[in-house]
This record gives structure tokens, C-alpha cells and sequence, in this order.
């Protein structure tokens, strides 16, 4: 019997297609939303969203979702085998909202990184790319590539910077103080601030803001990102710059007691102190959280130690 190459053929491309649907609906299914990622979208506001979901509706999801493939055991998830995956949502997080809603179907297309700080450097250019955003939002996306970025201290210096040749290193070392050699190039600061055409104290400010945004909860950061909340950028920055808050901030009036005690601690330590321990008992005495007990006892051992 003569064999029909182009049977083989359909037949072939027939089971290829019918796998790759097969698995692209496995994905689909198996999609994850990390928080840690979440945080970093833009929220939209209500008639935004409703504008999208209708939009949607009417003519479908036009855009491919992206996702990162993972190693679930790399992203400390819950895993029943050493090479198990997640398929991370890394852009697309309104959109996923309302197709799963609506049970429409959605494109999808799969990103790779090394690491979850990959992840979200991709993510933060990719919002930064966009027209759509508030200068507070650009604000906060500047700072936390700023804040990414720096924690990276093979980022610090950029790349393609002028680097001495070994001769001219050693020479330079040996004139120099011990532990004061630095190599000739540009700050992370400075490397984003010609970016974006600002001056570096602008994205240091922008780090401060990011910083503190981060230390409200997700609900109040969204909406003084929105705009549906308005407090000033100074008072957000002096969170930023205080490393004893460990516990997240709720409401504005707290972001305005708290930033009143830092603004004290200059003159009045103590002051500080007695500030802040009236503002943990309040919180407490509403959330009863063990964090805020600790935060409490913490703020009476530092009152304790500015008397002795």
C-alpha cells in the first residue's frame, strides 16, 4: 500500500494542534496571581474598569495575557515535585478579572525570567512604557525601579560605563585609602534620572514615596494612587524614610499622626515615643493584632532606653 504523505501530514498537524490546544487550556486553568506582583499594576478606577469590562464584552479580549512560567519550588508555592510550574500572571490582571467573570475565552503568552526581581523589573518598565499614568503614579513606578534596582548591587553602576584597565587599576587602588576605591561610573540615580529627564534627587524623593506607599495597606496605597484619596507626597516620603514602622498603615489619619510624631522625635525623643505608643493602643484597641502589641512593647523598651 502506498504510503499518503500528505494523510501523514494532516494527521500529524491535526495531533500537534489539538496538544497545543489541549495545553494552552491546561494553562488557563492553572493560572496564579502572586500579590507580590499584583501590587505592581495600576489600579483602575471604577469607571475605567467598567469601561474596560464592556469593551470587552462586546468585542473580546484583544490583547494576549502574559504569564511567566515558574518553578513553583523556586517561588517557595505548595509543590508535589521538585520541577512542579506555575504560570505567574504578569500583565493583564483587569482583563483575566473579567474574562474568568464572563467565562470569555483569552489569549495568552508566556514570558521567561530568572528570578521574581526579573519579574518585576519587566513589570515596572512595562508600566512605566505606558501613556496612561498619573504623575503619582509615575512617581511611584520611578521609585520602585529605583528601590529594585539598588538592592542590585550589580546594578549600582551602569552598564557600559567606563571601566580602568588592570594596569590603571592597580595604580589607582594603591594611591587610594583602603576601602575607599570606588570605579569611575554613574549612580543608579543618575542613571534614571537622565532616563527620564529629571535630576537624581527627584528619583530619590520617588524612592522615599514608593518606600512608604508600601507600608499602607493594599487598599489605601490603590487609592492614593487613584487619586480617590489625596494626602501630600511629603508626608508619604517621611514613611518612607522611617525604618521603625513595621506594621501597615489603614487610613490617611494615620499616615498624619504618625508623620506628626517623626516630625517631633528631632527635638523631643521622648515626645516621640509617648506619640507613638498612643497611636499603636489606639490601632490595637481596634485590630487586637499581635504585630501591633509587638510594636507596642517595642516603642516602651526605646523610651526605656532614652532614660537611662
Amino acid at each position: 500500500m502506498k504510503t499518503n504523505i500528505k494523510d501523514i501530514l494532516a494527521a500529524k498537524t491535526k495531533q500537534a494542534l489539538s496538544s497545543n490546544i489541549l495545553q494552552a487550556d491546561t494553562i488557563r486553568k492553572n493560572i496564579i496571581i502572586l500579590d507580590e506582583l499584583r501590587s505592581l499594576i495600576p489600579p483602575l478606577l471604577e469607571d475605567e474598569f467598567k469601561q474596560l469590562e464592556s469593551n470587552i464584552i462586546e468585542y473580546g479580549c484583544q490583547s494576549p495575557l502574559q504569564l511567566w512560567q515558574a518553578n513553583k519550588k523556586v517561588l517557595n508555592l505548595p509543590y508535589s515535585k521538585d520541577d512542579e510550574l506555575a504560570y505567574v500572571l504578569i500583565d493583564g490582571h483587569n482583563r483575566f478579572k473579567i474574562c474568568t467573570t464572563h467565562h470569555l475565552p483569552f489569549e495568552i503568552y508566556q514570558l521567561s525570567f530568572d528570578s521574581l526581581k526579573d519579574a518585576k523589573d519587566y513589570m515596572i518598565n512595562l508600566q512605566l512604557g505606558r501613556r496612561n499614568l498619573s504623575p503619582t503614579q509615575i512617581a511611584y513606578f520611578r521609585g520602585l525601579r529605583y528601590n529594585n534596582e539598588k538592592s542590585d548591587k550589580t546594578e549600582n553602576l551602569s552598564k557600559g560605563h567606563f571601566v580602568p584597565s588592570e594596569e590603571n587599576t592597580k595604580k589607582i587602588a594603591n594611591n587610594s585609602p583602603k576601602g575607599h576605591f570606588v570605579p569611575s561610573g554613574i549612580s543608579t540615580a543618575e542613571r534614571l534620572a537622565e532616563e527620564y529627564k529629571v535630576n537624581a534627587k527627584t528619583i530619590k524623593r520617588d524612592a522615599e514615596f514608593a518606600k512608604g506607599l508600601e507600608k499602607l495597606s493594599s487598599d489605601l496605597r490603590n487609592k492614593i494612587l487613584t487619586g480617590a484619596e489625596k494626602i501630600e507626597k511629603g508626608l508619604i516620603q517621611e514613611l518612607g524614610k522611617n525604618t521603625n514602622i513595621t506594621s501597615q498603615i489603614s487610613t490617611v489619619q494615620e499616615i498624619q499622626n504618625l508623620t506628626k510624631t517623626i516630625s517631633l522625635s528631632i527635638d523631643n525623643p521622648i515626645q516621640q515615643q509617648v506619640e507613638l505608643i498612643n497611636n499603636i493602643l489606639k490601632k490595637f484597641s481596634k485590630t487586637q493584632q499581635k504585630s501591633d502589641l509587638e510594636d507596642l512593647i517595642k516603642a516602651a523598651k526605646d523610651i526605656l532606653k532614652t532614660l537611662k
